[in-house]
């Protein structure tokens, strides 16, 4: 018989890495010299505030975003697994907020890992969501995807110059 989750935890720690994304976006922007490295910067920063929103909202509407267990205990295991990731990678970010990068690529590079990490947990995360909700979190974890191949391909542009 499947179980009744909560995925509060979850949704705590992804308001948190978005918000830190957000700011770490923002604070490269604010140091881009490059045009259109700065606009991308600004269009991450935008897309993580949207998507801090969309998880604040289904931590507002919890009882509308269960999650259902397919083997007791396995969810718990899961959790911790997953909050040590974001924990970790949120972590992470504040660090580079306050040391900076040594390059545009190096930036770039973090932006890559970042973007890859949170495809990887919201992945995960969804399977663990009912039917009717995943298009909530699908519709993020597409344009995570879209962040990716953006900074992919400027970094490429970039580094062709």
């Amino acid at each position: 018989m499947l179980e009744k989750f909560n995925p509060q935890e979850i949704l705590k720690i992804a308001v948190a890495v978005e918000e830190n994304g957000r700011k770490l976006y923002e604070n490269l922007e604010k140091k881009a010299k490059d045009p259109e490295l700065k606009q991308m910067w600004a269009h991450l920063k935008d897309q993580e505030a949207d998507h801090k929103k969309v998880f604040e909202q289904m931590f507002e509407n919890l009882a509308d975003y269960f999650v259902a267990e397919f083997n007791p205990g396995e969810y718990e295991g899961y959790l911790k697994a997953i909050s040590f990731e974001f924990v970790f990678t949120r972590q992470l970010i504040e660090e580079k907020i306050t040391e900076g990068f040594s390059s545009e690529i190096q930036a770039l590079n973090f932006g890559i890992h970042i973007e890859k990490k949170s495809i990887l947990v919201y992945s995960a995360l969804r399977d663990y969501f009912l039917p009717d909700k995943k298009p909530v979190l699908d519709k993020v974890i597409e344009e995570e995807k879209k962040h990716l191949v953006e900074l992919t391909t400027l970094k490429k542009k970039i580094e062709g110059k």
